[in-house]
């Protein structure tokens, strides 16, 4: 319900401005597409699920396997604020399936475990064309967002299978780790967009930034902390850390 109560303000505000550029200088787009995720830093989120080595220590905190590129979508909106198109305000949503898997396996059996993360990030900024080539009919932008990002609970995917049994064994469970949680923090973005026809344009682009600089709890689990942000149990773990990320995205934009 949140998402789609988000599309449809979303909405709303394109409208409305559709309706008040002409009586202004306001012009608005809207662009949708590819936006992916990449953590940057050395964060537990990215280690292993089950230890963070050749061998598994059970005194050790669990990684959330959450390493690379992670997939996504995004819609974005902006509000050009003279006629030049120098100046605009961006607002919009990125949706992030983030996901990692980790196998252990032998002759006699197989395990395999699965964490999966579902993320919202609702961001709002201020964007500068700072370059213009005019035989491209494109430009280049230098952008500042901050995001509001809303972390689902988390599931846990287990799957069992032993070979050397009459019949064989082949199990799946599920669980939920730790709870939803809302964090903000801020990108910066270089991006640039070119007409393909009027008034359909391709903008690509790519931000880094951090996602929980405000709102971390930094309580260990011990004490009833929830621990890092993106790990699956809150077991062993000091309080959370920052979390840095990479975003690109590749989007269709429509003039309005």
């Amino acid at each position: 319900m949140t998402l789609v109560r988000t599309l449809t303000i979303l909405l709303a505000l394109i409208a409305l401005g559709t309706s008040a550029s002409g009586q202004s200088q306001v012009r608005f787009r809207v662009a949708a597409g590819l936006s992916t995720d990449w953590i940057t830093n050395d964060n537990p989120a990215v280690y292993r699920i089950a230890g963070t080595g050749d061998e598994s220590d059970t005194n050790a905190g669990f990684g959330g396997g959450l390493d690379g590129m992670q997939m996504g979508w995004g819609i974005k909106a902006f509000a050009d604020l003279d006629k030049q198109k120098i100046l605009r305000i961006p607002f919009g949503l990125d949706y992030f399936d983030y996901t990692g898997v980790q196998s252990i396996q032998s002759q006699n059996f197989k395990v395999r475990v699965q964490h999966d993360v579902d993320i919202f990030s609702y961001y709002g900024g201020f964007e500068w064309s700072f370059v213009e080539f005019p035989l491209a009919y494109a430009r280049a932008y230098l952008g500042a967002e901050a995001r509001v990002t809303t972390v689902s609970s988390n599931t846990i995917e287990f799957r069992e299978q032993y070979f050397n049994t009459t019949p064989p064994v082949d199990t799946t469970r599920t669980t939920t780790g730790k709870p939803s949680a809302t964090r903000l923090g801020g990108m910066m973005r270089l991006g640039i967009e070119g007409e393909l026809y009027y008034p359909v344009f391709l903008n690509t682009s790519v931000a880094w930034g951090v996602m929980n600089l405000i709102g971390r709890d930094t309580t260990p689990t011990w004490e009833g902390g929830r621990g890092e942000l993106l790990t699956p149990f809150p077991v062993n773990e000091a309080g959370e850390s920052l979390i840095w990320h990479l975003n690109f995205t590749f989007m269709v934009q429509v003039r309005l």
